[in-house]
């Protein structure tokens, strides 16, 4: 059997048998990788913290024929305030399932895995979730290619909008109010969640509690960009049933 070593970060975990563990784990030289810790849930394991959901660190793998397996783990990071926290870790939830879905196994990029790291440092420590979040989404999109347009109209090209801006995740980026005439499927955008949306993708995470935000274009953001990338999937990921639960306004 091969022995290989990958500094990765836990973006899944599901248990097998009595006690093991499949953990999915993302590298910036493998991308997605599946391997079982085997006895990872007994609790005097040396793989408890190890292969939990978020855990980062240095995972030496053995090839195997149907699965590799973990057996070793270096840890670097656990995150505990991710877990103990429940709003935390429902938006950590969220982005790490995200990751799991947008990216391929054997395609790494460092530049999401440095992000990623990053997003789950801020998180660990922000006052602010949401809006570190929706600058995780919006940057991710653009670094796998789909970044929204919001310069100018994504049908037509001009630069200069009317009195109302819609946004069309068919489209990828922002409508004016010329075409979005007889287009469906559009919403109506602010100039307000716009400009958001612009310093969110340009600001670094550590200071993006600087921005300011009502809550109406905080919910136009959330809404936005999560159209744009539900488009891309395809489909309604799990983990937002359960961040909208717990975030949800009484």
């Amino acid at each position: 059997m091969a022995l290989y070593t990958i500094e990765g970060i836990v973006l899944k975990t599901q248990n097998i048998g009595e006690a093991d563990r499949v953990c999915t784990i993302y590298s910036p030289g493998k991308g997605k990788q599946r391997a079982v810790a085997r006895g990872a849930r007994r609790p005097r394991s040396r793989f408890v913290s190890s292969t939990q959901m978020f855990a980062h660190g240095d995972f030496q793998i053995f090839t195997g024929r149907s699965l590799d397996s973990i057996s070793q783990v270096e840890l670097k990071e656990s995150f505990p305030r991710l877990h103990d926290d429940l709003v935390k870790l429902a938006y950590a939830s969220y982005i790490a399932e995200l990751t799991d879905e947008m990216t391929e196994e054997g395609d790494g990029d460092q530049a999401v895995f440095d992000m990623l790291l990053v997003y789950m440092r801020v998180l660990s420590e922000t006052l602010d979730p949401q809006l570190i979040t929706c600058a995780f989404e919006i940057k991710f999109a653009t670094m796998l290619g789909y970044r929204p347009r919001l310069e100018s109209c994504s049908e037509c090209g001009c630069e200069t909008f009317g009195r109302e801006v819609f946004f069309s995740p068919e489209a990828g980026g922002l409508i004016c109010n010329e075409c979005s005439l007889g287009n469906s499927g559009l919403s109506r955008v602010s100039r307000g969640a716009v400009r958001v949306l612009e310093a969110l993708l340009m600001t670094e995470f550590a200071k993006i509690e600087r921005i300011k935000a009502n809550p109406g274009i905080r919910r136009e953001i959330e809404k936005l960009i999560r159209a744009h990338l539900g488009f891309r999937l395809n489909r309604r990921l799990r983990s937002i049933d359960f961040l909208e639960a717990v975030t949800k306004t009484p």
